[in-house]
């Protein structure tokens, strides 16, 4: 067991599944909440000096908790937050909720980003998976981000350097802010459009259970959903998780899920399409155990 005071001075005692959008896990043995840029930096310094891997959460939106053993997760809800705009740049915190983002930009008659709406990360989650959806992804927009590496450093990097593609990023640290080149809109096309997006979400995806969002990659030229749809798995239960029956892709907790039964669904529909497709199912979202 590690042991580190300047670490438990920051713990919070509180289950994981409180921070995951799946609703999902158990304790965890550094579970931290800084309150300042120097906390978080005297943190990962701390934890990189003992060895210990890092995880950031933000909204939680596609991590998927087991035994996280002695991660030390970090939260950004503490962080403080920020939001500047200098003409049709807006630098914004990393934990700014992409819906709150959308809604403050669309006051300066800024748009851009109102694709990812309903998406429940926070900006910084967004970057690092390189969200996107309907053909747009949040690189399109992405100027700067500034991150704190695991020696506590502050780096800004130009989008331009950083390696990305589906759903990953190069970036190798806890993002603290970004900046981003918006698109002149009134305010009600961007508040029209963030509404159309979440409809056509709620039409097509399972928003009445927990899920994490799409459970895997879609390979390319093609759709997972479709695919494990077609091997026959929707609808199926492991416990209280299931293959939802609206869409393929999600797995949701319809109230008593566990981790293991989860894993369960997950392992059965990476078997069956390889079998029957021939295609080896890449998971979107994270596992930590």
């Amino acid at each position: 067991m590690f042991d580190s005071k300047m670490l438990t001075s920051f713990v919070i005692k509180s289950s994981l599944c409180k921070y995951s959008n799946m609703k999902i896990g158990g304790k965890a043995t550094y579970l931290l909440a800084p309150h300042s840029l120097s906390d978080l930096s005297s943190i990962l310094v701390e934890a990189n000096s003992l060895g210990l891997k890092i995880l950031p959460v933000g909204g939680g939106s596609n991590i998927l908790f087991g035994n996280v053993g002695n991660r030390v997760i970090i939260l950004d809800a503490y962080l403080p937050e920020l939001f500047e705009v200098d003409n049709e740049t807006v630098i914004a915190s990393s934990n700014q909720k992409i819906s709150s983002f959308i809604d403050m930009c669309a006051q300066y008659e800024l748009g851009g980003l109102e694709f990812i709406a309903g998406i429940p990360a926070h900006i910084g989650g967004a970057i690092h998976m390189n969200a996107g959806a309907f053909g747009k992804c949040i690189f399109d927009y992405l100027l700067w981000v500034e991150y704190i590496d695991k020696h506590g450093k502050i780096n800004k990097i130009d989008f331009k350097s950083i390696k990305f593609g589906y759903r990953t990023t190069s970036i190798d640290g806890f993002i603290t802010k970004a900046a981003f080149n918006m698109e002149k809109k009134t305010k009600e096309q961007i508040i029209a459009d963030k509404k159309d997006i979440i409809s056509k979400r709620l039409e097509r995806h399972p928003y009445d259970y927990p899920s994490l969002g799409s459970t895997f990659k879609n390979p390319a030229g093609k759709y997972a959903g479709k695919l494990i749809e077609e091997c026959g798995l929707k609808g199926l239960q492991q416990g209280g998780a299931e293959i939802s029956k609206k869409h393929a892709n999600f797995i949701i907790n319809k109230g008593s899920a566990t981790f293991e039964e989860v894993i369960e669904l997950i392992n059965i529909i990476q078997e069956t399409v390889s079998r029957e497709k021939g295609i080896n199912l890449e998971l979107e979202v994270k596992v930590i155990n």
